[in-house]
């Protein structure tokens, strides 16, 4: 559960911390590796290096506390099996530690979108097709659908999000639910910059979630996030959908709704973490006129 962190969270993400060296001691050690250095952290926990392996080959060691987050994002990385993703090629959850291809030049898809945006979507498609495919057989996932209740828990809490704007994304979730075709494995994060440029292989996606649910779920991090100029987010927004829905073969009403769905989330865990769910409630009302 997301959400701003007791004072047992944040004992435990303050031992975390703690224990990063020892374990990328370990990790480095268990995999004969050699640490470059760190790359760029994002907002999690999770810690990332650039390592090379014995053989001289260039890889991703990251770090992250044990748990299914962690098991889900191993188990999407082995359902993928390198198409459209960065392959897995070892993991120790009990460490914490998984050791990922990494992708050269490592040019995220948001420098492409700041320039192209319609080059940078129809990329984004591709990917998603790639990616899809049934879930692995005897999966423990987490089902998409299922994070309506974050949105229950923002209508029920007092807070700055529109009641209307959740209630509406609620019921579209369940909705979406009651009439998804048969679930497929998902990233669950497929935005702009979990898109990385592979030489070898085009692009190819990074850092999943690791779910199960509606094809269509997988357009939604990728909507949500604000397009570059603000001024024509709708117009944009909608040729956005229509692409993705063309080049997946997705309905375009379905891509809608859960990117719909997906930006009034993103803004209930923005309020949960204590952050301005801002930027979220404008894509929101950016995705609203495509809806039918």
């Amino acid at each position: 559960m997301r959400g701003i962190a007791s004072p047992r969270l944040a004992e435990r993400a303050a031992a975390w911390r703690r224990s990063l060296a020892t374990r990328l001691a370990e990790a480095a050690a268990r995999w004969s590796l050699t640490v470059e250095g760190p790359l760029a952290e994002g907002e999690t926990a999770a810690r990332v290096f650039a390592v090379q392996r014995p053989d001289g080959a260039a890889a991703v060691l990251k770090l992250a506390p044990p748990g299914q987050g962690l098991e889900a994002e191993a188990t999407a990385l082995n359902g993928f099996a390198g198409q459209g993703a960065a392959r897995l090629l070892a993991a120790d959850l009990a460490l914490g530690a998984l050791l990922v291809e990494r992708l050269m030049p490592g040019t995220p898809l948001r420098q492409l979108a700041e320039c192209d945006e319609d080059a940078a979507t129809l990329a984004a498609a591709e990917v998603m097709c790639r990616l899809r495919r049934p879930p692995p057989p005897g999966a423990v996932l987490a089902d998409a659908a299922g994070w309506v209740r974050a949105l229950d828990r923002a209508a029920e809490a007092p807070g700055p999000l529109p009641r209307p704007m959740l209630a509406r994304a609620a019921a579209l979730m369940r909705d979406l639910a009651a009439t998804a075709p048969p679930p497929v494995l998902l990233h669950g994060d497929l935005h702009d910059r979990n898109i990385l440029r592979d030489r070898a292989h085009g692009w190819r996606a990074v850092d999943p979630k690791g779910l199960i649910g509606d094809p269509a779920f997988e357009a939604a991090a990728f909507l949500r996030n604000p397009p570059t100029d603000a001024g024509a987010a709708p117009v944009s927004m909608a040729r956005r959908i229509a692409l993705l829905a063309e080049a997946t073969g997705l309905p375009r009403e379905r891509i809608a709704a859960w990117g719909y769905a997906g930006a009034a989330l993103a803004a209930a865990w923005a309020v949960e973490d204590g952050s301005d769910p801002a930027r979220w409630c404008v894509s929101v009302e950016a995705i609203a006129p495509s809806l039918s």
